[in-house]
Parts: C-alpha cells; sequence; structure tokens
C-alpha cells in the first residue's frame, strides 16, 4: 500500500528508529537499545525499482542520550519548493542507520504515491 503525497507540499516527518537487527545496549526508555545519538541517518525518494534518487530530505537526529524517551528519535524533512520537482507516480522511500561501529541497518522501503496538486497551479497560492 503506498502512502499519497502532493508534490509541492511542505515535507516533515518525525519518528523512532524501528530496526530490527540491532544489538542491544544500555540507552532509551528500558535501558536495551544502543546510543542512538551517535547514529547517523540517510534517507532518501527513488523511483521505482530504485535506479534514481528523484527526492532529498534533510535528517536531524533528535535523540539526547541524557533523555531516554527521545532515544531513536529522528526528523525528516523537505520544503515544498525540492518536492514541487519529485515526479509524479510511485516511488519508493528508503532509510538506513549507521552506528559509530559502522554497523549499518536498512529498514524495508516504503512505497509512496507522488499525486499533482492542482490547486498548486492556482495564482495567488
Amino acid at each position: 500500500m503506498a502512502v499519497n503525497f502532493f508534490a509541492g507540499d511542505s515535507f516533515n516527518y518525525t519518528g523512532f528508529l524501528n530496526l530490527d537487527g540491532v544489538a542491544g545496549g544500555t540507552f532509551g526508555v528500558a535501558g536495551n537499545q544502543p546510543d542512538y545519538s551517535q547514529w547517523s541517518i540517510q534517507c532518501g525518494l527513488f523511483n521505482e525499482g530504485a535506479t534514481t534518487q528523484v527526492g532529498f530530505f534533510t535528517v536531524t537526529n533528535l535523540s539526547d542520550p541524557n533523555v531516554p524517551a527521545t532515544n531513536g528519535l529522528y526528523q525528516l524533512s523537505a520544503p515544498a519548493s525540492a518536492t514541487a520537482l519529485w515526479p509524479v507516480g510511485k516511488a519508493e522511500f528508503w532509510i538506513t542507520a549507521r552506528g559509530p561501529d559502522g554497523t549499518t541497518i536498512s529498514a524495508n522501503p516504503w512505497w509512496y504515491s507522488i499525486k499533482a496538486n492542482p490547486l498548486s497551479k492556482l495564482s495567488g497560492q
């Protein structure tokens, strides 16, 4: 199932890393996660088949090792001016997290259906 997104809208998402295969640690609310504040997060929007990147995001790691409830929290954003260039059609969203020791975990891609917004073509909008 694809998530609908309208080209030309601002993209903002905040969520928690939920990756299988990550070794335990002493961070997070339950004290059993790695310190995600030390991890780098990459993501991108790709054409169907993931051969060409069509969308770029700013990624902000919001994890604070002193605030357990924020461990693994991150924000993804892209301004409306950038998403206006995303091609209409089916797209794959990929995200990867890399730990300081080189551990790399990728989530299964999410499908997006990029749609044209006819209201964005109106003058004064």
